[in-house]
């Protein structure tokens, strides 16, 4: 008889736990872009921190702002993230153009390393470009 007593009590208990849980997580979608869902009843929207934003409402945490390297395009706000860009003379690495790096010269080619002089037999004779094979004109 005690056994089943405690099967009963601890059953009550996960539900009783269940049931707080899911009413708190059906609370999180109520929350709108710009705050992230707190931990307990009490705090059930809260906005975000400075420095950080969600884009999207019902989120469980908000997500740190990207530092430019370049130039910001756009700050950050509690809703969206930072845009940037690079000054001229650079060329945008990375998700969310967070880091610049040199255009190529003429001569050179961007590869996953950088920029690398081209090989014989190919050219280069724009900025930022690619580089070509020769061509024979007869």
């Amino acid at each position: 008889m005690r056994n089943g007593y405690y099967n009963v009590v601890a059953t009550m208990l996960l539900v009783m736990n269940f049931e707080r849980t899911r009413s708190v997580q059906d609370l999180c979608g109520l929350c709108p872009a710009g705050t992230f869902c707190g931990k307990s009843k009490n705090q059930t929207c809260i906005p975000c921190p400075s420095n950080s934003y969600s884009s999207t409402g019902g989120q469980r945490a908000c997500n740190i702002c990207t530092k430019c390297e370049g130039v910001v395009k756009k700050p950050c706000s509690f809703t969206s993230d930072t845009e940037c860009d690079c000054i001229s003379g650079f060329h945008c690495l990375g998700a969310g153009c967070a880091m610049c790096d040199p255009d190529c010269k003429p001569g050179q080619e961007l590869t996953a390393d950088g920029c690398k002089d081209c090989n014989p037999g190919t050219f280069n004779d724009q900025e930022g470009g690619v580089c070509r094979p020769w061509t024979k004109y007869v």
